[in-house]
């Protein structure tokens, strides 16, 4: 096996120069090409055990390449979106600065708050509860999808729903309010 697999490598070394060429051709940048090229390799290596002997390793490939590419594509797209929007979600706009975190107590002393306006208290309050423990969790106490999943003892991907919703519903109520205030 591990002769197959150094034949293997061989030959897939050979293939770099084609490899370039493509890689070049998919991001028309010389170090980004760079780049893919040795993603591709490596994954190549690590996945050469699903190459079937006998098919053409070129496109084979290319085919890891191609999916190489395409994913870091779309992982680069979403992440130009989180950062234009990074500041702009609906709790930006009506969150007050850091002298506005202090609130008189009832008895008379100062004390932190949350730091919220009364419109967002007030939608954050209209927020069906597990909406509101999940957009809490990782809009306010700044948790990973991962670590709110474990704190709110449910799926990854229940987090990630329940965030969307939450959010929607808290954009609509506060869009509302603004309109409101402005009439």
């Amino acid at each position: 096996m591990n002769a197959e697999r150094e034949n293997l490598r061989d030959t897939i070394c050979e293939q770099i120069p084609s490899l370039s060429q493509l890689a070049n051709w998919y991001t028309r940048d010389p170090i980004e090409a760079e780049d893919l090229v040795q993603d591709t390799l490596v994954l190549a290596l690590r996945f050469s055990d699903t190459y079937n002997q006998g098919t053409n390793l070129k496109a084979w490939l290319s085919r890891v390449m191609r999916n190489r590419f395409i994913s870091a594509s779309r992982r680069r797209s979403l992440e130009r979106r989180v950062f234009d929007l990074e500041g702009k979600h609906a709790l930006s706009d009506w969150c007050i600065g850091e002298m506005g975190r202090k609130s008189m107590a009832a008895d008379g002393g100062v004390h932190r708050d949350n730091g919220f306006s009364d419109p967002v208290v007030r939608a954050l309050d209209e927020l069906k509860p597990e909406f509101r423990q999940i957009v809490w969790l990782c809009d306010v106490e700044g948790l990973s999808y991962a670590d709110a999943a474990q704190k709110a003892n449910c799926p990854l991907g229940t987090v990630m729903s329940r965030l969307h919703r939450g959010r929607r519903t808290l954009k609509a109520q506060l869009t509302s309010c603004e309109e409101l205030a402005a009439a």
